[in-house]
């Protein structure tokens, strides 16, 4: 199990299965983020903190919402705006241990301009 938190330990979010890659977007938003995703599905993350701790920031065609720690500001989770059992979530592996992310690779995925991911 992987376990990710904010700086001040507020949002914990706990991962059943390490993630085979992580992924760098290069969209204006991670971009600026500087985020380091780990994908998982909602039957394999769970994120444990009290609903008002957190705040979530839409834009774009308003289809992601990105979560952050109300008090440390750290960005913990992006999400899709439906939420349905199987859908996706990307955690913020910089959250993260090093050491339980250390040996999964990273890749870069393109989406500012080909939405490939640059090994492909």
């Amino acid at each position: 199990m992987l376990r990710a938190s904010c700086h001040c330990g507020a949002v914990k979010i706990h991962v059943t299965r390490k993630p085979r890659s992580l992924t760098e977007c290069t969209c204006s938003i991670c971009r600026r983020y500087g985020a380091r995703w780990a994908y998982s599905t909602r039957k394999t993350a769970t994120v444990s903190c009290d609903p008002s701790t957190v705040s979530a920031y839409v834009w774009g065609d308003k289809s992601l919402e990105f979560y952050h720690c109300n008090t440390c500001g750290h960005l913990t989770q992006s999400d899709g705006v439906e939420k349905r059992g199987d859908s996706r979530v990307a955690i913020n592996a910089r959250m993260m241990s090093p050491k339980d992310t250390g040996g999964i690779g990273t890749r870069t995925f393109d989406r500012a301009k080909t939405w490939k991911y640059h090994d492909e």
